[in-house]
This record gives structure tokens, C-alpha cells and sequence, in this order.
């Protein structure tokens, strides 16, 4: 794993965790950090487990640590809170936003939010509008054509009526993957082509963790969920989602 974004001058002074002899840690690594970019500290923690397999509990100011050359280095308890989250973004040391690493992010994160802007939860608008928030026009034989047209008119009202409600807030600056690279890149300028055309297929992940692709000659031995059974290369069988390693371009070869 590369440590080169972690800051460890400030994650040494965070303290060493002693660890009670009944507790176990995670054997992976990786909490909560899914979208985050490259080397960001959420993707190096590790969970602290008691002896039946549950987190400490809240009296115990641990949940998370960042091992580094053996040593269990306090991140403290990832409680979701602002506190934790402001923790995690002063032990980062962001790469370059034209590093190769950096772009892979970029280019996923605007393939995982295709058609999503105002950010999540509620709040979060699709466009193209999905047919399934418009209402279409059902003919029935029955009807005689002034109130065909009528409904028809109303059918094309409303739905023009959804369409410019959503424009409203479906600009550049407020799809999803401009707002979240903007969080750790402020200057990111919208990539229209991104947005009107993301990228197709499945993208490694490689560069979460690593300074390189790794291969698939190495593919194991630098995936941070590796345990020897499940994940393991290829993690998706004709395909890595890790390396990247594809099935038919080896067969091609």
C-alpha cells in the first residue's frame, strides 16, 4: 500500500493503540470510504473488534486505527460524526489532480453519478427526467378527439413542467461528481464530455491503495481485502476488479 497521502508526522502524534488482549482487528483494511479519492486515510483503517466480533464499546474511545510498519496507530471512533471526518482529512496528503491516480478517480466518480446532481438522499434530482416521474398519454378508442387532445395537452404540460423544474438545478456545477471532486480539489472545472458521456464499462480500483497497477502477477498481494478465500484474482472471475485483468484480452493476447 502506498503511505505516500498519509501525513505521518500528524498520524504518529495521534498515539499508539494498546490494544486489550480479547480484541482483535480487522484483517482488511478500508471503512466507509468507498467514492473517496486516492489514498485517502478511510481506505487504511481498520476496524477494532471485541472477542465476540462486535465494536468496543462507547466508553472505549477506539473503533479505528492506521497500521503502519506494525504499529496500531490511533484514528480514534468512527462514529460518522463531523469530528471524525475532520480527523481523517487532516492525516491526508492529496496527490496532484493530473496524477494518473487522481484521474482514474475522476473518471469513475463521474461514471457512478451519470445523471445525478444536487447531491443525495432526497434531495438528489435525475436527469435525463426518468420516465417513471412523467405521465404518458393512455388512448382509449371511447374517446372522442377533443378529449383525446385535452389529455394529451395536459400529459405534455406536466411533463414539460417536471423537465424544467429539474433543469432548474441540473446544471455542470451541481452534478454530484463536480461537487464531490470538488471537496478535495476546489478548482475542478465540470467536464461536460464526462457528464454527457461517461465512460462505459467496469474501472480497476488499483488506485485506492496503489501507486501502480499492480498486475495480475501481483494482484493479491496489494488488494487490501485480500483473505486467502474469497477475494481473491481475479475478484470477479472472467475480470479484476482490482488489477484490472480481463479474461478475453489474456486469451487474446
Amino acid at each position: 500500500m502506498d503511505l505516500s497521502t498519509l501525513n505521518l508526522d500528524r498520524l504518529r502524534k495521534c498515539g499508539i493503540y494498546k490494544m486489550p488482549p480479547s480484541y482483535h482487528l480487522q484483517r482488511g483494511s478500508g471503512n466507509g470510504c468507498a467514492g473517496d479519492p486516492p489514498g485517502y486515510p478511510s481506505y487504511f483503517t481498520r476496524c477494532v473488534y471485541t472477542q465476540h466480533g462486535n465494536t468496543p464499546p462507547r466508553n472505549h474511545a477506539v473503533s479505528t486505527v492506521i497500521t503502519v510498519e506494525g504499529v496500531n496507530y490511533i484514528v480514534g471512533r468512527n462514529d460518522g460524526s463531523d469530528a471524525y471526518k475532520q480527523r481523517l482529512q487532516r492525516l491526508y496528503k492529496p496527490l496532484p489532480v493530473d496524477h494518473p491516480r487522481v484521474r482514474l478517480w475522476i473518471l469513475s466518480t463521474y461514471k457512478h453519478h451519470q445523471h445525478c446532481y444536487n447531491g443525495h438522499g432526497e434531495d438528489m434530482v435525475i436527469f435525463p427526467v426518468p420516465d417513471y416521474k412523467l405521465k404518458t398519454f393512455k388512448d382509449d378508442e371511447r374517446w372522442n378527439e377533443t378529449y383525446r387532445e385535452a389529455l394529451r395537452f395536459e400529459v405534455d404540460s406536466f411533463n414539460t413542467m417536471v423537465r424544467g423544474q429539474a433543469l432548474l438545478t441540473c446544471t455542470p456545477d451541481n452534478h454530484n461528481a463536480v461537487r464531490i471532486v470538488r471537496r478535495y480539489y476546489p478548482d475542478h472545472q465540470p467536464e461536460l464530455g464526462l457528464i454527457d458521456n461517461p465512460p462505459d464499462g467496469c474501472a480497476p480500483c488499483w488506485w485506492e491503495t496503489e501507486a501502480e497497477n499492480p498486475g495480475p502477477e501481483c494482484c493479491n498481494t496489494t488488494m487490501r481485502h485480500y483473505d486467502g478465500s474469497f477475494w481473491k484474482h481475479p475478484i470477479n472471475g472472467s475480470w479484476c476488479q482490482w488489477c484490472g485483468w480481463k479474461e478475453e484480452e489474456a486469451v487474446a493476447a
